[in-house]
């Protein structure tokens, strides 16, 4: 079963990478330099705050932006060319499959991110910057946002189209980001039925807002370990709630 779901996993990744997945790592990267250069040249602040702050945010758009991508297509797409059933006509369960297939697009989002936050920590450090810890969490926590969406993405491409599974996506995500501060917003607060309304949506859909520590990074506020230990465990608990809802749909779904 194990080996199964190697060779399963191992061949989605190949897939991804061969589909010339890295150039978006470059052009990111580029972009990077170009605007930590821009900042160095002609401002007089702290450019090397300027090249994290950017740094973090693009890797970050950026492993969601290939989520998005490649998530609504990843199995939707083996449907629909029907060579889903080539592989499962062989002696490989559905679970197997869905495992494999995610777990090669997470090592897709995993090197995007290492590259992307390679160059942003040596930028950051050429400039003058200091590196802390949070840097790291903040890294780790921009791989398990990633993941979540990746699986919103899949999630959504098995009960409806690649458009609308594409858009649901991006909403959910821009959602995730925005519950936090909405919550809080006067009108939020004055009105009991949107305020409950808020509240019951903060349950189902991913607060991603837990998983951004940007600005905690760009002002050094390092967090108490606790509180770190209980929003890793919140993106690991959803990662899994997700994984549990999907392999129940696609073991009941029809392939015909």
């Amino acid at each position: 079963m194990l080996t199964k779901l190697l060779i399963i996993c191992r061949y989605t990744f190949v897939e991804i990478y061969k589909s010339k997945v890295l150039i978006n790592v470059f052009l990111v990267g580029l972009a990077l330099l170009l605007i930590c250069y821009v900042a160095y040249s002609f401002t007089y602040a702290v450019p090397e705050r300027i090249a994290l702050d950017v740094g973090l945010g693009m890797l970050s758009l950026s492993s969601v932006g290939l989520a998005i991508f490649f998530g609504v297509g990843l199995i939707s797409k083996e449907i629909e060319n029907r060579t889903i059933y080539m592989i499962l006509s062989r002696p490989i369960s559905r679970r197997i499959f869905f495992l494999g297939r995610i777990l090669g697009m997470i090592g897709i989002l995993i090197l995007n991110i290492s590259i992307l936050s390679t160059l942003t920590i040596l930028t950051y450090v050429v400039l003058g910057g200091v590196l802390n810890k949070l840097i790291f969490i903040a890294i780790i926590f921009s791989i398990i946002e990633s993941i979540i969406i990746l699986l919103i993405a899949v999630l959504f491409s098995l009960i409806t189209n690649i458009t609308l599974s594409t858009i649901y996506t991006i909403v959910i995500f821009i959602s995730g980001h925005a519950l936090t501060d909405t919550l809080t917003n006067r009108f939020a607060t004055s009105n009991v039925f949107f305020n409950s309304l808020l509240k019951t949506g903060s349950y189902i859909f991913p607060n991603l807002s837990k998983l951004n520590l940007k600005d905690y990074v760009l002002y050094n506020q390092m967090l108490p370990i606790p509180t770190l230990a209980w929003m890793f465990s919140y993106g690991v608990l959803y990662s899994i709630f997700l994984i549990v809802i999907i392999v129940v749909i696609f073991d009941r779904k029809n392939l015909d």
